[in-house]
């Protein structure tokens, strides 16, 4: 099969007399063909090829020529070397590097002890070779764990082709794979079994709003959330961004597709969540019922506002709720005058001054990762309805006082 290499040729000067930089030009013979290719992947940024040919030196100094007519190489990131080879006595050196005018192009100058074949590896970065990731997921009918498989795809754009080219994409294992110019793979990069996740639901007024804003019921999303750690069968590398596929295993035992979502980076130890929809059969309803101002001194005052949360779960088994409150959001819902700047030039909405309310009726501690200075979040089990069919009702109380208000 005929294919396009980057094209490479060596002149070889004899010591004894010396080579116009034209004439050197003219006598070139073509570099053999590459030996060996690995292509870098791991980088998300830049990609690295190192390429391995075996060129015949002669005693003394040798012109190498190295062009890149038409291929997306970066000149200012090649490398030159030559391996060294135990097998043999022949002793080489780059003496420098030179750069023919209006071309694409450079020579290096290298001496030899003597004739004989020595091999050179050439490393360089280039440009439009680049490589995504999408996964592949499937749930169990219970929702506690899933099958996720990772695919890369690789598109060659570079205007270069590489055959059998070696391809390293940072996940512990190497794949041989040939680039043909202008050409897209894709091959499955790993697979994970039985990855544990978490189901949870969760409701923020600001961020996810309302299912029906006149009747105060929220919008309730649905998330499954991955931990890339040993733990839970993952964390050996972190995992790239890419788009999951989200499938659920039915009670035949056929895969059902829920949705799709973007995921993130995820680095190793940490976790992230997926977008698979929005639940119709839990109900929660927030209602601001208490909002009062208490005069501290002149227009400074404190706030104290009570949000309740009536909670149903229609579902015939215990699901996680997540509650999160924007505190700039409910700020603004029960003192909605303040759009005036700080001296400090911040608009006022951005500076919170606040603490959580002795008639906050949820236990345990606000969710850490989830709560910052602007938001509050905390996870509570909603029980299941009964065997006959009968839904409690939960109430749940978030009591802030906002301090210092202007």
């Amino acid at each position: 099969m005929k294919y396009k290499t980057l094209y490479g040729v060596i002149a070889l000067s004899l010591c004894t007399f010396s080579v116009s930089n034209t004439y050197a030009r003219i006598k070139l013979i073509t570099l053999p063909v590459r030996e060996h290719v690995e292509i870098q992947l791991e980088n998300e940024h830049t990609t690295i090829i190192e390429e391995e040919r075996v060129v015949p030196l002669r005693k003394g100094n040798n012109d190498i020529d190295f062009s890149w007519h038409n291929t997306t190489i970066r000149p200012e990131t090649i490398v030159f070397r030559v391996l060294d080879d135990p097998r043999t006595d022949l002793k080489t050196n780059v003496l420098s590097v030179s750069y023919p005018p209006n071309e694409s192009a450079l020579t290096w100058k290298v001496s030899a002890s003597q004739n004989g074949s020595a091999r050179v590896r050439i490393t360089y970065a280039i440009t439009g070779l680049n490589r995504s990731y999408h996964y592949i997921a499937r749930a169990s009918h219970d929702e506690t764990q899933m099958d996720m498989m990772q695919y890369i795809k690789i598109n060659n754009q570079s205007g270069e082709s590489f055959l059998n080219a070696d391809m390293n994409t940072g996940s512990g294992k190497n794949i041989v794979l040939p680039m043909e110019l202008n050409e897209t793979q894709e091959y499955l990069q790993q697979k994970y079994n039985a990855v544990p996740i978490d189901k949870t639901y969760t409701v923020n007024a600001s961020e996810l709003g309302y299912r029906n804003r006149a009747e105060d019921k929220l919008n309730v999303l649905m998330h499954y959330y991955l931990h890339n750690d040993t733990q839970h069968n993952l964390g050996k590398q972190s995992l790239a961004p890419g788009k999951f596929r989200i499938y659920q295993q039915d009670k035949q035992g056929t895969s059902v597709f829920v949705g799709e979502d973007w995921g993130q980076y995820i680095a190793t130890e940490d976790e992230a969540k997926l977008f698979i929809g929005q639940a119709r059969d839990i109900v929660v309803k927030r209602i601001i019922e208490r909002k009062k101002r208490q005069r501290i001194n002149g227009n400074l005052y404190n706030i104290d506002a009570l949000v309740k949360y009536e909670i149903e779960n229609f579902k015939d088994k215990p699901v996680k709720l997540i509650i999160e409150e924007s505190l700039p959001f409910l700020r603004n819902e029960v003192f909605p005058s303040r759009h005036r700047i700080s001296r400090e030039g911040a608009p006022y909405d951005s500076i919170i001054e606040w603490q959580v309310g002795d008639d906050t009726s949820f236990t345990g501690k606000p969710l850490k990762k989830q709560t910052s200075s602007e938001k509050i979040a905390y996870q509570i089990t909603l029980p299941a309805r009964n065997d006959q069919a009968k839904v409690v009702k939960l109430v749940k109380k978030l009591n802030i006082n906002f301090k210092n208000e202007w």
